[in-house]
C-alpha cells in the first residue's frame, strides 16, 4: 500500500510540476537536481539532498513547495502546489520517501518518421510467403502453416484434434463467455456435415451475447462505470447516462462496425442489444 500511495499520490506531482525543469528530459535541468529517480531525489543538486527520508525539515523539497524561502520556490511562477498535494509529499516523506524508481531514468524515444513509416501498422497489407513444413497433410490453411513451422523448428507436434464436445465448449466460451447449451451441443454433435464447425461459429457471432463479451474489454480500456459509489447503485455517484455508451459499444461489435468508425463515435443506428 506504501508504493501504491506513492504510484497515486505522489508520482503524478513529480511528473506533472517537477519533471519540466528537474528530470533527464528538461532541455535545460535546473540547480543540477533530477526528481525522477530515487537516487536524483536523495542526492538532491546544487543546495543538497532534496529529500531526507523520514525528516521534513531537512527536506529541501518541503521547503520549497511550502515557499518557505523566498528565493527557493518550487514550482516556480506563481504555481504553488494544492494544500493537499504539499501534504502529500509531506505524508510522503514522513513514511520514509518510499519510491521504485530505481536506476537511470528511461529517456524517451527520439522520433524517427522514416522508421515509424515501416511499422506494419503504417503499411498496405500483403500476402507473406508461406512457409515450407514437413508434415504438409496437418495443414488446413495458410495460418495453420506458420504455427507448424515454429513447432517444427522445435522438433514438436501439433496436439491431437480436439473432440467436437471439447471444440464447441472452447469457442463458445471464447466469443460469448458462456458454455454451449445443452440443445447447441446436441445439434452440434448431431451435424456429420463439414461445415458443421463453420456453422457454430457464423451462430456464435451473430450471437448478441458476443459483443456483450467483448466489449466489455473496450469498457474496461475507457474505464467504464455507472456510478462511483462503491456502495452501490442508487446514490449521487450515479451516472444514469453510462449505459447509453455501454449499449453502442456492445451494439457496435455485434454491426461489426470498422475500427475508424468505431473511434469517432458516429451517430449510426445499431440493433439495440436489450
Amino acid at each position: 500500500m506504501i508504493l501504491v500511495f506513492f504510484e497515486q499520490r505522489i508520482l503524478p506531482i513529480l511528473t506533472n510540476s517537477c519533471y519540466e525543469c528537474h528530470s533527464s528530459a528538461s532541455q535545460k535541468l535546473k540547480g543540477g537536481l533530477h526528481v525522477d529517480t530515487r537516487e536524483g531525489l536523495l542526492k538532491g543538486g546544487d543546495t543538497g539532498p532534496a529529500v531526507v527520508p523520514g525528516k521534513l525539515t531537512e527536506s529541501l523539497l518541503i521547503r520549497a513547495v511550502r515557499y518557505e524561502d523566498e528565493e527557493f520556490q518550487m514550482p516556480t511562477k506563481n504555481k504553488k502546489l494544492s494544500a493537499a498535494a504539499i501534504a502529500d509529499l509531506e505524508k510522503w516523506v514522513a513514511m520514509g520517501a518510499p519510491d521504485p524508481r530505481v536506476g537511470a531514468p528511461a529517456r524517451p524515444a527520439v522520433a524517427d518518421l522514416e522508421s515509424a513509416r515501416q511499422l506494419w501498422t503504417y503499411r498496405k497489407p500483403s500476402a507473406p510467403k508461406l512457409p515450407k513444413v514437413k508434415n504438409s497433410a496437418w495443414v488446413q490453411g495458410g495460418i495453420d502453416r506458420f504455427i507448424l513451422e515454429k513447432l517444427e523448428a522445435k522438433n514438436l507436434r501439433p496436439s491431437a484434434p480436439a473432440d467436437k464436445r471439447t471444440l464447441l465448449r472452447g469457442a463458445t466460451f471464447d466469443l460469448t463467455g458462456l458454455p454451449p447449451t445443452p440443445e447447441e451441443a446436441a445439434m452440434f454433435l448431431a451435424d456429420g456435415s463439414p461445415m458443421a464447425f463453420n456453422t457454430v461459429i457464423d451462430r456464435l457471432l451473430a450471437s448478441p451475447h458476443y459483443g456483450e463479451h467483448w466489449g466489455r474489454h473496450w469498457l474496461d480500456v475507457v474505464r467504464y462505470t455507472d456510478s462511483f459509489d462503491a456502495r452501490g447503485i442508487g446514490g449521487g455517484g450515479d451516472v444514469p447516462e453510462a449505459y447509453r455508451y455501454r449499449d453502442w459499444v456492445v451494439g457496435a461489435f455485434n454491426e461489426d462496425l470498422p475500427y475508424d468508425q468505431f473511434v469517432m463515435n458516429r451517430s449510426l443506428v445499431l440493433h439495440p442489444t436489450h
